[in-house]
């Protein structure tokens, strides 16, 4: 119920609200399809509870709310953008680049939970059971599911052709992923020590190649 609860306000405060004035548009297929990929992401990742963040506060130093209100802001930029200024700006290329990062960040994401199983959690936090998995899309990239999320993101401003949301997307979620990788991996370290570290050496941070 909880994860329902969170979906819904996700949609609502990202992608209905925005629309209110725009009421004819709460309908298009480019909305729809943009509030259908957030609810994927939402109800096929653990639900995050606020007490556990309470609980892990020393450690996460909230930065799980900050991806959230960052996100938040991220899904809605491109929504005010498309539907108030440039609503009929269509080109068949970019939806079709659009759909193509929100399928495979997606994907990313949701194999990257799976791989990671129980081991998943919203917050930054180590568990006895602690293990170093370095398997399915961990053997290229430490943190996937964010790379993944930040796909999603990406590909919904891509879809509304919003240039604006494009460089929001980019900064905002750049900032919140940076302070939350930053926070995890210092975590890890400690847990792991030297394996982690050569882990490290053999990995790229979040983008391949790049970072």
């Amino acid at each position: 119920m909880r994860k329902i609860f969170n979906t819904s306000l996700f949609v609502l405060l990202a992608y209905i609200l925005p629309l209110l004035g725009r009421p004819g548009l709460l309908l298009h297929p480019k909305a729809l399809l943009l509030m259908a990929g957030a609810a994927i992401l939402f109800l096929t990742q653990p639900t995050l509870k606020l007490e556990e963040a309470r609980e892990e506060r020393n450690r996460d130093r909230n930065s799980v709310l900050l991806i959230l209100l960052l996100s938040l802001a991220s899904a809605a930029a491109p929504v005010l953008d498309w539907a108030y200024w440039h609503p009929q700006r269509h080109h068949p290329a970019a939806v079709l680049i659009g759909l193509g990062l929100m399928a495979g960040g997606i994907g990313l994401r949701i194999w990257s939970i799976l791989a990671l199983g129980a081991l998943f959690t919203p917050t930054v936090q180590i568990r006895q059971e602690h293990q170093l998995i370095q398997t399915g899309p961990y053997r290229w990239v430490r943190h996937p599911s964010y790379l993944g999320a930040f796909l999603a993101l990406l590909g919904g401003a891509v879809v509304l052709e919003s240039w604006i949301g494009i460089a929001i997307c980019l900064c905002l979620m750049s900032i919140a992923y940076y302070i939350r990788i930053t926070l995890e991996e210092k975590a890890l370290v400690e847990a792991f020590g030297e394996k982690y570290i050569q882990y490290q050496e053999q990995t790229f941070r979040l983008v391949p190649f790049f970072w």
